[in-house]
């Protein structure tokens, strides 16, 4: 059974990389430590959105951040992180993954045909 201060750590972590330009710096960072300005050269964001969404990777625990003079580095925090991108990515690949289900029907509508 999982423990109460797990369970919300788990749902920080997934909080954190739950937005596509995060997730996005994530398999940047996949392949080695990058500068915001690097970042910004893949990611299709403004370097104010940038930054604040390497602010959330940090505060989730996902990224660390190095300083070397004037230039900051960012990079994966661990292995785990690479892990958890690569599982998140291949089970959307994966054939009947409940990731690739058909979206639910919104609130309030019925899922049967012809109603």
């Amino acid at each position: 059974m999982i423990e109460p201060g797990e369970l919300r750590r788990a749902v920080e972590v997934l909080r954190g990389m739950a937005y596509e330009h995060r997730l996005h710096i994530l398999v940047v960072l996949k392949a080695g430590e990058a500068t915001p300005a690097r970042i910004g050269e893949v990611v299709p964001a403004h370097p104010t959105a940038i930054a604040h969404h390497l602010r959330h990777l940090a505060n989730a625990g996902l990224i660390r951040r190095r300083r070397q003079g004037r230039h900051v580095f960012y990079a994966l925090s661990g292995d785990a992180v690479a892990d958890l991108v690569d599982g998140v990515l291949n089970s959307l690949r994966t054939a009947g993954t409940p990731l690739t289900r058909a979206p639910s029907p919104a609130p309030g509508r019925s899922a049967a045909p012809g109603r």
